[in-house]
């Protein structure tokens, strides 16, 4: 369990993910949480995205804003997550007056021109959590929710890396959390 930065972040469950969204107060973190529910990124590449990377079938995540600034890769998104992101969008040309351009960031910060921060998230995701009643959570829980589903659902590991941007499966599995019942049915399968 995550706790004041230490330790891993909490696994949630589907009702958990869905309370923690509902406790944000800002419609902006709120979007930022689905994104992060819907693509497994981590919360600085998320808070960096432009309108140029969304996609109607995917989300480019440009080298520059992933983890090492190895390489870009794109993470297919659902047409009902797609929706929910172009009612977002909706909703930004009201906030700001006006259309957002390609170069205008998903997730707006206080000043004009720069995006939501991981801090600001990250403290408002504190602050949902307590109201929630859900402890060992951080903005990671998100990540190593959507990659332990995946992986749940035998999504096949290659893949599951591929969608996480990890190096090496290695690191991947850190990620992936195995639970009493998975290793009891792992048991059953010895010959």
């Amino acid at each position: 369990m995550k706790n004041n930065r230490f330790g891993q972040a909490k696994v949630l469950n589907t009702p958990e993910l869905d309370l923690v969204i509902k406790y944000l107060k800002s419609r902006n973190q709120k979007v930022v949480a689905a994104t992060l529910r819907n693509t497994g990124a981590r919360v600085g590449e998320v808070v960096q995205l432009k309108w140029r990377d969304i996609g109607k079938e995917q989300i480019l995540f440009p080298a520059s804003i992933t983890k090492r600034k190895l390489a870009s890769r794109e993470i297919f998104i659902s047409e009902s997550f797609h929706k929910y992101l172009m009612d977002w969008s909706r909703y930004w040309t009201i906030y700001k007056g006006r259309k957002p351009l390609p170069e205008d960031f998903l997730f707006y910060g206080r000043k004009e021109g720069t995006h939501q921060t991981t801090r600001s998230f990250m403290d408002a995701l504190d602050k949902a959590t307590e109201r929630a009643k859900i402890s060992g959570v951080s903005s990671h829980s998100f990540r190593r929710t959507q990659l332990t589903q995946l992986h749940r659902k035998q999504v096949p590991l290659n893949v599951i890396k591929s969608i996480s941007g990890h190096q090496s499966l290695n690191t991947l599995s850190l990620y992936l959390q195995v639970d009493d019942d998975e290793k009891r049915k792992a048991r059953a399968l010895f010959a």
